[in-house]
């Protein structure tokens, strides 16, 4: 059985507006990632995915936005309450992120060779410069791209190319766990498929654990060991990827996502959508957050927060339809 790496507990976290309202981003959120394995999040926008992401990371906005509860433990480490100083020596080593855009998350005045031997220097202090130069070299062929080329700047890049330019950076110290937050949204589906394919290959070579944050459920069915459905802040559904993909126990919003994706055999003139939107997170729903919109929506869900069922094995749901007598 493979060790527990990453192990997130009753977290919360909120966000304050400019006219003081309290935004719940995410809500009583338990998670766990083993060593070695990819986690898919699936939700829609606003669900908090990011959010999640950004608190492993402690990367929230400043003054905005503040974990209120739960614990977040990394290796053993408990993130939430490290110091900065701690932070920036777990960043990059213990635990790297790859963002949802990569031309923003590159410096457009540095070089990529400049950009990707920082880290390298950063975790690295022995390193001399040819040390640093042979990294830089090495790892630009380990995605690809030739090193050569590390003295251009990232408008010279394609949107593959400049996401290659990011995966080198993230995984330059070997990082124990890969944040991916919709790592090939900006790309066309060739390219979509060869970073994601470079990714997988980097995860085994490395042994690195990755979150994969995705709206594409294709996605995930390729690349995930598990899958984790996320709705207004937490958690509703979570199993293998035989439990969400091929079970017949799911959650009405696990339900909804799946009717939304096309059926290529059968012939439809529109697609189904989940009725309504996402709920005000200044103003969460009573009981189930998900009943306004759902269509199996019994009494007990408008005032009853839903506990978490055990359907088989590690397979478990959010919902009141399922509720008998077996909560985790």
């Amino acid at each position: 059985m493979a060790d527990k790496l990453l192990e997130i507990n009753d977290l919360e976290v909120i966000y304050t507006t400019e006219e003081g309202g309290i935004v719940n981003a995410v809500n009583g959120l338990d998670l766990t990632v083993n060593e070695g394995e990819t986690l898919g999040l699936v939700g829609e926008t606003g669900a908090g995915k990011t959010t999640v992401a950004l608190s492993i990371m402690k990367l929230l906005p400043e003054r905005v936005s503040r974990i209120t509860k739960g614990q977040i433990f990394l290796g053993g480490i408990d993130v939430t309450n490290a110091t900065e100083a701690d932070m920036r020596v777990m960043r990059g080593a213990a635990m790297s992120m790859i963002f949802q855009d990569p031309m923003t998350s590159l410096n457009p005045v540095q070089t990529i060779g400049n950009q990707i031997a920082e880290m390298v220097e950063l975790h690295n202090r022995d390193y001399n410069k040819k040390q640093i130069s042979d990294r830089v070299d090495e790892l630009l062929k380990l995605v690809g791209l030739p090193a050569d080329r590390k003295g251009e700047y990232p408008h010279q890049f394609s949107g593959g190319m400049r996401q290659r330019v990011v995966i080198a950076i993230s995984l330059a110290c070997e990082p124990k766990l890969l944040l991916a937050d919709e790592p090939t949204t900006a790309l066309d589906v060739t390219i979509q498929a060869q970073v994601l394919d470079l990714m997988n290959k980097l995860k085994e070579q490395f042994n690195t654990a990755m979150i994969l944050i995705t709206h594409d459920l294709g996605v995930v069915a390729q690349t995930c060991d598990r899958v984790a459905i996320m709705y207004a802040g937490e958690i509703v559904e979570i199993g293998t990827v035989a439990d969400i993909f091929e079970g017949r126990s799911h959650h009405p919003y696990t339900e909804g996502l799946f009717g939304s994706i096309p059926n290529l055999e059968k012939p439809t003139r529109r697609l189904q959508v989940i009725e309504g939107l996402m709920p005000d997170p200044t103003n969460l729903p009573e009981g189930c957050k998900f009943h306004p919109r759902c269509p199996e929506c019994m009494e007990i869900c408008k005032a009853v927060y839903p506990e978490v069922t055990i359907i088989e094995g590690e397979h478990r749901v959010k919902c009141h339809l399922f509720y008998n007598g077996d909560h985790s």
